[in-house]
């Protein structure tokens, strides 16, 4: 009965829907400061930039680069005592960015030393971050919310020290935001039955993670953007089938052999060469959990592997901003402080939950709902991150 039910998610998640599967919504700035004024540098996400109905001071869509400026000055901005700095231009220059994305250039003129930043960027978009940096005599990171609009630009002795703080509220926000992970995280210690695996796993998880995010932050790979966030979205359908039991039945095979297809199908027509490697390995994975008995400990396994591909996912936080190596590595450490704390909060919340349903005889039902689940969520996220 799982398999059959696992037949229709993926059926399900084939057919086009209105709801966008994307990674976090992440804008960046980069502000250098002259006299006078400062030298405004922005990136943002053509995506989010769509997802705006109507802007505040404008009847078109966000589509023309004439608005987008417009909209990008009035509502990202530098202050001096509470008063915004005035765009010396009303437009500015457009600067080469990666398919998705547009970076812009404007300059604006002060009248002191600027003491705020203000973002009011996709307020529509709860879960949006912008991410902004301010070079003078030293540099210091901000990181800006809808719940945190406003920043203070602080003094140079304060700033390091900021920017940890900073960097690690984004670590929390960017897993409590993130459903992807969430998912993932979940979707991993749905199954456990002692408290012991439960530790395993999320250690598992969080040493692959952790190394990804080190090496992709400080240069020592390089990771292909749509290819993580395509990954990510197929991990969550290897452990829902794997969740569901999927290999111990015909019809369950049938399920892994079509997700099998659409890992093919993204190498191939998506032009994403990690999915043969993710083919391959997913058929050895689910071949051994069929042959062996006992295989619950080969769950790690998929932890850790899978940990390393979420862990490029968050380094693309950092990456964005293009940090100096002073001060990269205490906003990696306050980052992934961040994600640790969160990631353990989460943990700490559903496990004593899990505890009590399946005292109930619910545990059952659970994982045959959130199996459903997440082959359903995994496939959408997956055909849209790599063919949408």
């Amino acid at each position: 009965m799982k398999a059959w039910v696992l037949i229709a998610a993926l059926g399900l998640a084939a057919v086009p829907s209105g709801a966008a599967a994307h990674q976090k919504s992440v804008s960046y700035s980069k502000w250098t400061l002259l006299d006078g004024g400062a030298l405004a540098q922005v990136k943002v996400s053509w995506l989010d930039l769509t997802s705006l109905r109507r802007l505040q001071d404008a009847a078109e869509p966000p589509v023309e680069p004439t608005t987008v400026f417009r909209y990008l000055q009035n509502h990202l901005f530098l202050e001096t005592d509470d008063r915004p700095c005035e765009p010396i231009e009303a437009s500015g220059a457009l600067l080469p960015a990666e398919r998705g994305w547009m970076r812009v250039e404007w300059r604006v003129r002060c009248d002191a030393s600027p003491t705020a930043l203000y973002s009011g960027l996709f307020r529509s978009l709860t879960n949006h971050v912008h991410l902004a940096t301010i070079v003078g005599n030293t540099s210091m990171d901000l990181v800006l919310s809808s719940t945190s609009p406003k920043a203070r630009v602080a003094s140079a002795e304060g700033a390091h020290e900021t920017g940890i703080a900073e960097y690690l509220r984004l670590g929390v926000e960017h897993i409590l935001t993130g459903w992807d992970h969430l998912a993932f995280l979940f979707l991993l210690i749905v199954i456990a039955l002692r408290l012991r695996e439960v530790v395993v796993l999320v250690t598992g998880f969080t040493v692959g993670h952790s190394v990804t995010l080190a090496a992709a932050s400080l240069g020592a790979v390089v990771p292909h953007p749509r290819a993580v966030e395509a990954i990510i979205a197929a991990s969550i359908l290897v452990v829902a089938l794997e969740n569901a039991g999927a290999e111990r039945t015909r019809a369950g095979r049938l399920v892994i052999s079509a997700a099998l297809g659409i890992f093919v199908a993204s190498a191939w027509a998506g032009g994403l060469s990690a999915f043969w490697g993710l083919a391959l390995f997913t058929a050895c994975y689910f071949g051994l959990l069929h042959t062996f008995a006992g295989t619950g400990r080969l769950r790690w396994v998929i932890a850790c592997l899978f940990g390393f591909v979420h862990g490029l996912g968050f380094s693309s936080v950092l990456l964005e901003q293009e940090l100096p190596r002073t001060q990269l590595v205490g906003a990696l450490f306050g980052f992934n402080v961040g994600v640790e704390l969160s990631q353990l909060a989460i943990v700490a919340a559903l496990w004593p939950l899990l505890q009590w349903l399946r005292r109930r005889d619910l545990g059952t039902a659970v994982v045959d709902v959130t199996s459903f689940a997440g082959a359903a969520v995994g496939t959408f996220a997956l055909l849209a991150r790599t063919f949408g």
